[in-house]
C-alpha cells in the first residue's frame, strides 16, 4: 500500500490522458454514455445507503467501476451485480467489509430480479473484478485534500471565508465527480481545488466575490498546481451539472434491464 498518490498504482497504472481513454473506449465498443453513468452512480448510492456505509466506501466502488469500464463495457455483464460486487470490494479495501449474505440480501431486497441468490456468483464475479483491475485496488481521494485545502484558504494570507454551507456543496461535487473521468484523468487534489473553486467562487454572489475571486487565484499561484487541469476538471463538472438536466431515469433503467435479460436469455 502506498501512502502517497505520487509514488501509488493509482497514478502509476491508473491515470490516463483524454486521448488514451477514448481510444480505450472506441476499441472497446463502448456505449456507457453519461446518462448510464449517472444512473450506475445512483445505483451505488442506494445500495450504500440500505448498508449504511461510509461515502469513502461508495467513492472506491465508484473508482472500480470506472476502471472496470476502461475493460469491458456494460453490454457484456450485469450492472446490478457489478455494482454489488464494486460495493462488497470497496467495503473489503476501506476495512470495513460486509458479510457476503448480507450485502446479496441487501441487494436482492432492491433489485430480485437481476441478483441471483447465490452468494458464490457475487464471489466470482469479485475475482473477475480484481482481475480486469491487475489487483490494484488502494485508492487515493480527494477529500483529504478537500479539507486541508479548506483549513489553507480560511488561514494566512487567502483569508477566502469558506462557509459551512460551501463546504458541503464542495464535498458533494467531490461526490459527483466519480460519475465523470476525473478519478482516471487527474490527481485527487486536482477535483479537490475544482469542486471548491466551484463551491466558492462561481456560485458565489455575493459583494465580495472579486476579493475572493482574488485570493482564490493567489493560492492557485502559490500552491504550484496544473491550471490547465484544474480548469479542465471545473469543466468537466460543469458539463456533468448540464447533462443531468436532461436525464431520464426511467428510459435509462428500462433500456438496462432489457440488455441484461437479454444477456441472461442469450
Amino acid at each position: 500500500m502506498s501512502a502517497s498518490y505520487w509514488c501509488s498504482s493509482q497514478r502509476q497504472k491508473w491515470q490516463y490522458t483524454r486521448d488514451q481513454l477514448t481510444r480505450i473506449r472506441a476499441d472497446l465498443g463502448d456505449n456507457c454514455n453519461v446518462h448510464n453513468r449517472i444512473f450506475l452512480h445512483s445505483l451505488i448510492v442506494k445500495l450504500g445507503g440500505k448498508l449504511n456505509l461510509r461515502q469513502v466506501i461508495l467513492s472506491t466502488a465508484e473508482v472500480f467501476l470506472n476502471r472496470f469500464l476502461t475493460r469491458a463495457t456494460l453490454k457484456e455483464v450485469n450492472a446490478y451485480l457489478l455494482v454489488t460486487t464494486c460495493i462488497y470490494l470497496g467495503c473489503k479495501i476501506e476495512e470495513s467489509p460486509v458479510h457476503i449474505r448480507n450485502i446479496v440480501n441487501e441487494s436482492r431486497n432492491a433489485w430480485p430480479e437481476f441478483i441471483p441468490s447465490d452468494p458464490t456468483k457475487l464471489a466470482e464475479f469479485e475475482f473477475y473484478l480484481i482481475e480486469e483491475m491487475d489487483c490494484y485496488m488502494v485508492i487515493h481521494h480527494p477529500y483529504n485534500s478537500l479539507v486541508q485545502i479548506v483549513q489553507v484558504l480560511k488561514t494566512g494570507d487567502f483569508k477566502v471565508g469558506i462557509t459551512s454551507d460551501e463546504q458541503k456543496i464542495a464535498w458533494s461535487i467531490v461526490n459527483d465527480s466519480y460519475i465523470t473521468d476525473l478519478p482516471l484523468l487527474f490527481p485527487p487534489h486536482i477535483t479537490a481545488i475544482a469542486a471548491v473553486y466551484m463551491a466558492c467562487i462561481l456560485m458565489d454572489d455575493n459583494i465580495y466575490k472579486n476579493q475572493r475571486v482574488n485570493s482564490f487565484i493567489k493560492f492557485l499561484a502559490v500552491s504550484n498546481v496544473d491550471l490547465d487541469e484544474v480548469i479542465e476538471a471545473v469543466q468537466e463538472m460543469l458539463t456533468l451539472y448540464e447533462n443531468w438536466n436532461g436525464y431520464d431515469e426511467i428510459s435509462i433503467r428500462n433500456s438496462l434491464n432489457f440488455r441484461i435479460l437479454s444477456l441472461n436469455n442469450a
